[in-house]
């Protein structure tokens, strides 16, 4: 069986791969905590609009127009409508990137979907070594090595005869090295052997 330092690491890839998911919000999000970038896209939402329109709307000067509008082009929430100008001026049209909105709506999607780690002990033990009821690995400290080998022990019937085989085939369900989980559940109490015969203690 294998074992592991019972320190649970945070694995950089799967961190990495949450931030990586989270992006598009975070960009949405920053683009859109000024107000009058805010005013730029909500004004966009209606429909593409040049800089001569915008200024008009939002009363904002074009040299800051120019600089909200630079920022929102590099958080790729505002884009210059296809086919873009090579030299754009004031009238050039801008436009929401609606890639940029459903990539958001995506992740918004997957953020409501993560599942919170467990904040009680014994549930993060078992969130930690044996998820979805598998073991992965045996943890090293005494109190979590208790907590695991008390939750395989429930598949166990009080005071019922069970062959080795039988003890074999449950926990094979739960890691392929059985002998190992089957010795550790007699030499811990939770499981009687007598005469090749296995009965759960209490």
């Amino acid at each position: 069986m294998i074992t592991q330092d019972d320190k649970v690491d945070e694995s950089a890839p799967a961190q990495q791969d949450e931030e990586n998911g989270l992006e598009p919000l975070i960009s949405l999000a920053s683009a859109l905590l000024d107000l009058d970038k805010l005013r730029i896209a909500a004004l966009l939402a209606n429909g593409p609009a040049n800089r001569m329109d915008m200024a008009r709307s939002t009363g904002l000067s074009h040299r800051e127009l120019l600089r909200l509008l630079d920022s929102l082009q590099s958080f790729g929430l505002v884009k210059l409508q296809e086919p873009a100008p090579r030299d754009p001026d004031a009238y050039s049209l801008y436009e929401l990137n609606q890639q940029t909105f459903a990539a958001a709506r995506k992740a918004m999607g997957k953020y409501k979907g993560v599942r919170k780690r467990p904040s009680d002990s014994r549930e993060l033990t078992l969130d930690t070594f044996m998820p979805g009821g598998k073991l992965m690995a045996m943890p090293l400290k005494q109190g979590q090595i208790v907590v695991v080998l008390e939750e395989i022990a429930r598949k166990f019937e009080p005071e019922r005869a069970y062959t080795e085989r039988e003890v074999n085939a449950l926990l094979e369900e739960i890691n392929e090295d059985y002998c190992t989980t089957r010795r550790s559940l007699v030499d811990y109490g939770y499981l009687s052997r007598k005469n090749g015969v296995y009965v759960k203690r209490g």
